[in-house]
């Protein structure tokens, strides 16, 4: 992902994330967490797939100072539930890849429609 791309989904990420917390209770943003948590439950990571996530995540560790447990779980989705641009499995995400259900957008999944 090309740093101005990388930019914009990071304010995208971080207003989703402001949003929901806004404008939702704790009990709603704690159903938002077990409906994440149950949506990768059934993940199989390699050391490799792994390491992709921590360089992704590294990057917006450093743009926000630290985040808080929230935030690491909305990255989480996006992170498996976007499509990928390049490389043999362009156009999937991790979550189709596992379970075969096709994703359109991520906030949907989690019931949040646009």
């Amino acid at each position: 992902m090309n740093p101005w791309k990388r930019r914009h989904v990071a304010i995208e990420m971080a207003g989703a994330y402001y949003l929901l917390g806004r404008e939702l209770i704790d009990t709603e943003i704690a159903e938002i967490t077990s409906k994440i948590e149950q949506l990768l439950q059934t993940r199989h990571m390699a050391s490799s797939a792994i390491e992709g996530f921590n360089a992704t995540l590294r990057t917006y560790l450093y743009a926000k100072k630290g985040v808080n447990q929230g935030f690491l779980e909305i990255f989480k989705a996006w992170y498996n539930l976007r499509e990928r641009r390049n490389g043999p499995r362009k156009g999937t995400s991790a979550y189709e890849l596992l379970t075969g259900t096709c994703v359109n957008d991520w906030l949907t999944l989690l019931g949040f429609p646009p």
